[in-house]
Parts: structure tokens; sequence; C-alpha cells
């Protein structure tokens, strides 16, 4: 009974460990997801039709999937790693019928005749590397250093995947407006030509001027056929972001009005420690400092305890009595005498790797103050262009006006004041694309932050 009370008492030491660590190794939460996605920020745009294709890019986007089986491959790596550090006990049973041809002799006098025989053997064996240099437990440090690179790298995934799908989605509502502008240019050319092939007919102009229209008719059709390509492009790339093979086409916003986000005239240094790629240079850099020490203590002797415990008996009957126990105990010190230098290459290649994740941490710095700078920069020109271009809407929508008046009293020509109404169009297509382009610069900015809440930023300067 003392036996039985032993071998379960073993087995539950084995299965507590296992279990206690499984406990402190958590999966991302859903709401931790939910929190990448930032659903706050984009609220600021006003446009529930973004804020609804958002939560299903959340929801099917084979990307952000892949980063989230990513994070439990990464989970599941962490617990073998530290299943190193428990005993290690299996449960063994061995069956063999010995048989013998010949008789055997020991010494003059001792004969044994032929025979056969059963040998049954069921032992528990055991065994545990006393991490006494804490080799094992670095190991598994390191290994928790790499899952949170991983993490990282699913926040990343996050920021970019919906920052791009966002840029995707405005670049469909400005192609939107201007195929309603270019369509009603198209409409307002072919007035245009066909009251100049009426002065043709009349003598009134000549025919290089008829030509003249007709290719800038057929050249504002190759526009529109252009922009319609595009459109069908970006609905593309919708699509794949919605990972929703049902969508058979992206619903048209319709928006009134482009929204207008604020952003800060400037950003603050330590902005960039939010960044994903910064911290995971971070991690990076700090797991290989804990390589550099496994290999450092793998130089040191190992020490192995070992042991078994169970029964060995030649009939079934006697195998759990007193006289069939069977238990051993030891300690193997193992320390290796010549590897033909191979323990020391391997210290001296993570020693490199440190130094080159050093480096890499350092241009991570540099790149991230640049692409914040990038991004603000962009950011300010296209809203500086925007403005403009508000002033010069203005400005060509009192030349069509003062057209359009000329006309109706009869001191203007209809083809006047087309051509006003062209020229305000153009304009209106300027603008539209100053303001999406600035809303996608203000989108790279949230990217180049690490995904943090420009509003936020701006508060807080």
């Amino acid at each position: 009974m003392k036996k039985l009370t032993t071998i379960i008492l073993i087995l539950i030491f084995a299965l507590s460990s296992s279990g206690a660590y499984a406990k402190n190794t958590k999966k991302p939460s859903e709401e931790n997801e939910i929190k990448y996605l930032n659903i706050e920020w984009w609220s600021e745009f006003n446009d529930p039709v973004l804020n609804e294709y958002m939560l299903k890019v959340f929801k099917n986007n084979h990307d952000l999937k892949i980063a989230q089986l990513r994070i439990k491959e990464g989970e599941q790596i962490v617990k073998q790693s530290f299943a190193n550090e428990l005993p290690q006990i299996g449960l063994s049973a061995n069956i063999e019928r010995v048989l013998r041809s010949s008789d055997q002799y020991f010494g003059p006098k001792m004969l044994i005749p032929n025979f056969s025989q059963t040998n049954l053997l069921f032992p528990i064996s055991a065994s545990y590397e006393f991490d006494i240099w804490g080799m094992n437990h670095t190991k598994t440090k390191s290994v928790k250093k790499q899952l949170d690179i991983v993490k990282e790298e699913e926040r990343a995934k996050y920021i970019s995947v919906t920052g791009n799908f966002a840029s995707a989605y405005y670049n469909l509502v400005k192609i939107d407006k201007l195929i309603k502008i270019q369509e009603e240019l198209v409409q307002i050319q072919k007035e245009i030509l066909r009251l100049t092939d009426i002065k043709f007919e009349a003598g009134k102009t000549s025919v290089s001027d008829v030509i003249a229209q007709k290719k800038l008719l057929k050249s504002l059709e190759e526009e529109l056929n252009t922009m319609i390509k595009e459109r069908t492009l970006v609905e593309e790339e919708i699509k794949l972001a919605l990972s929703d093979n049902e969508i058979k086409t992206i619903e048209n916003t319709n928006l009134t009005e482009i929204p207008n986000i604020n952003f800060p005239n400037s950003i603050p240094s330590d902005v960039i420690e939010s960044r994903p790629d910064y911290i995971m240079a971070q991690h990076n850099l700090e797991r290989l400092g804990l390589d550099v020490k496994v290999a450092k203590k793998n130089l040191l002797p190992r020490f192995i305890i070992f042991g078994q415990f169970g029964f060995n008996a030649y009939h079934l009957s006697n195998l759990f009595n007193n006289n069939a126990l069977l238990s051993s105990f030891g300690v193997a010190p193992v320390l290796d005498i010549f590897t033909g230098g191979r323990k020391l290459a391997y210290l001296r290649f993570k020693k490199y790797e440190y130094d080159e994740a050093f480096e890499f941490y350092k241009k991570t710095v540099l790149n991230s103050y640049k692409e914040v700078n990038d991004a603000l920069v962009s950011a300010k020109i296209y809203n500086k262009n925007l403005q403009s271009a508000k002033e010069r809407l203005v400005l060509e929508k009192e030349n069509e006006l003062i057209a359009q008046k000329e006309y109706e009293s009869g001191r203007g020509t209809l083809p006047e004041a087309l051509l006003a109404r062209e020229r305000e169009l153009a304009v209106e297509k300027n603008l539209i694309d100053s303001q999406i382009n600035t809303l996608i610069s203000v989108i790279s900015l949230y990217k180049s932050v690490g995904g943090k809440n420009l509003k936020e930023i701006t508060e807080n300067i």
C-alpha cells in the first residue's frame, strides 16, 4: 500500500507542477485584441460604415487570425521550455522471455542446464536536471521574451491592417466622388463639342477648334475609364481585407462631407516608445542577452538526478510482492571535456548576435523618428494644399457665377459658362484629392506613432 501511495504522490506532483505553470500563461483575451483595434480612434471619423467594416475586419481578416494563432503557438513553446525545468517521469513495462539453448558452466562444479523463463519489469523512471546555474530557467525567460515579441507583432499587424483598410476605404470614397465629377465633365464637354460643331457648320469657327474639343472629350473619357479601373482595384483590396466571399460590392458611403481629423503640430520624442517595432527591438535585445548567459552556463558542468522505482519478477503473480521491489537513485555529473570548440563557437555566435541586435535597436530608434517626422510633415503639407484648394474653389465658384449671370443677361455665351463650370469642377477634383490625401496622411501618422490616438497626443502637448 505504501508503494502505491508513493507512486500516486509522484504523479500528482508532476501534474500539479505543469498545471501551476499553465495558469500563469494566459492567451491574449478578446478584450486585448479589441484594444488593438482601437475603435475609439476610428470613431473620431464619424463614419458608421467605416466602423461596421472595421468590426468585420476584426472578425474575418486572415492576417489577424494568423497573428492570433502565432500567439497560441508561442505560448505552447514557452510551456515546452518550462517543462524542461520540471522532473521527467515515465512509466514503462517490459515482458521478456529468455531461452537458453545450451548448458552454461560457472566454474568447474556449477552447471546450469537448458532453461527458459519470463522476466517482468514494471518500473517508474524519473530524472531531473538540478538547475544549479539556472540555465534551464534562463532558457525559459528567453522563450518568454520571444513570446513578447510575437505579441507585439500581433499589435503591429492590427495597426497595419486597420490603417491600410481605412486608407483603401477613403480612396474608394475619393474615387466615387471623382467619378461623379468626371461624368459631369464629360457631359459638359459633349455639350461644348455640340455647340462647336454648330459654330463650325455656320462657318464661325475652324475645323481645328472642333478637333481640339474632340481631343479634350477623349481625354476626359479616358480619365473616367482609368478612375473606374482604379475603383475596381481598390474595391478588391477592401474585399481582401474583409475576407468575406459573400460581399459582392462595397457599399457606397455617399459621405456628404469628408471628415477633417485634427492632428498635433508637433510630436514628443517619447512617442516612439509605444511603437511595436521599437518594443520588439528591445525585447529581442533582452532575449539575446539571455541567450548569451545560457551559452556561458552551458560551459559549466550539469548534474542529473535520476531514479527508478518499480517491480521486477519472473511470475506475474509475484510482480507486486515485496521481494519484487526495484529501486535505484543517483546523481550523474555531466561535463563535456572536448567538443572541438563547438560550445565556445556557439558562445561567440550569440555574442555577435547580441551586437547585431544592438545595432538593429539603434537603427530602429532612428527609423522610428524618421517615420514619425515624415508622416507629420506630409500631413502638414497636404493640409496646406487643402486650405489652398478651398480658397481656389471659392474663387472659381465666383467666376462660374459671373459667367452664368453674363450668359443669362445675354452678354456672355453658353460655351463660356460651360467652360467656367469645367474650371470649377477641375478645382473641386483637386479639393477632394487634397481632402483624402490629408486624411490618409493623418492615418499614416497614426500608424507611425504605434496606433496611439492622435487626440490624446494633442491634449498632452
